[in-house]
């Protein structure tokens, strides 16, 4: 599978990293979907999608009209449909708060049905889209349909600085001079960090520094575990070994050998770095 991706113009791309969409199938029909501090949106016109949380015994169905994906500090798996035909929307930190209107930290590791994010506008929303004539079209139709609820930004405009900041240093510098925010206690930055992104600042500087060492790590070269945990300012090798399998649940050793899976029999799907074939 492919995807084909659309970034919305300004202002919706200070919330909306892109829209995406399938082409094709999936190479593999389970892979463990690894953490991001990143949300996520799905509106589902194709077949349905079964999910499982580290520890869960089974599957369970996820909502086949769409669903919302919160932050997740671990993986979870997922089973593809063999037709996959949807529209996703990748939301910077802070985005789908912003559009949506939700307590991102209340859908903490969770897939919430879309019925739930966008009200009684769910089903005509997705009406609207399957009938919007192609998936650039549809690109173009949530565009506008996003553009119309920015005025759900006051709390993100609060903590904007602040996120730019995660952004562009990935998590790995020095935030002292933004917290706590002016007129903010530092409990209250905390409160208003979890509403609106999900996770606190110090889980989201976690949660960027990790996501950087999976899409640095190369899996058609040999990797030296020791100069990544240097680069991305790990205390030391026994804390990047900790990080990683706390984030990932493999060793990096392990995330690489199936990496490298990926590369030898799907390399079209290797520029996919948060997803690992299962078995």
């Amino acid at each position: 599978m492919s995807f084909q991706a659309y970034t919305p113009g300004y202002p919706l791309n200070r919330y909306v990293r892109y829209f995406y969409a399938p082409t094709g199938t999936m190479p593999y029909r389970e892979e463990k979907v690894l953490p991001s501090p990143q949300t996520d949106l799905k509106i589902n016109f194709g077949g349905g999608f079964l999910a499982k949380r580290p520890g869960d015994a089974e599957f369970f169905a996820v909502d086949p009209r769409g669903w919302f994906m919160g932050v997740w500090d671990q993986y979870h798996t997922v089973v593809w449909p063999n037709d996959p035909d949807f529209i996703g929307v990748s939301f910077w930190p802070g985005g789908a708060h912003s559009l949506l209107g939700i307590d991102v930290n209340a859908v903490h590791n969770q897939l919430v049905p879309l019925d739930d994010v966008w009200r009684r506008f769910a089903g005509e929303l997705r009406e609207r889209l399957y009938g919007a004539g192609g998936v650039q079209a549809r690109f173009v139709l949530l565009e506008r349909l996003l553009m119309a609820r920015l005025d759900r930004a006051a709390k993100f405009e609060k903590i904007a600085r602040a996120l730019e900041a995660f952004r562009a240093d990935n998590g790995l510098g020095e935030h002292g001079d933004l917290f706590p925010l002016p007129d903010f206690t530092p409990k209250h930055m905390i409160s208003l960090f979890n509403c609106v992104v999900g996770v606190p600042p110090k889980r989201l500087a976690r949660l960027y520094r990790i996501q950087q060492v999976i899409d640095a790590v190369d899996g058609k070269r040999p990797s030296s575990w020791t100069s990544v945990a240097q680069d991305f300012l790990f205390s030391d090798q026994a804390h990047f070994n900790k990080e990683f399998k706390f984030f990932t649940g493999h060793t990096p050793g392990d995330y690489l050998a199936r990496r490298r899976r990926v590369f030898s029999e799907a390399p079209e799907h290797a520029v996919h770095t948060r997803l690992l074939p299962v078995g």
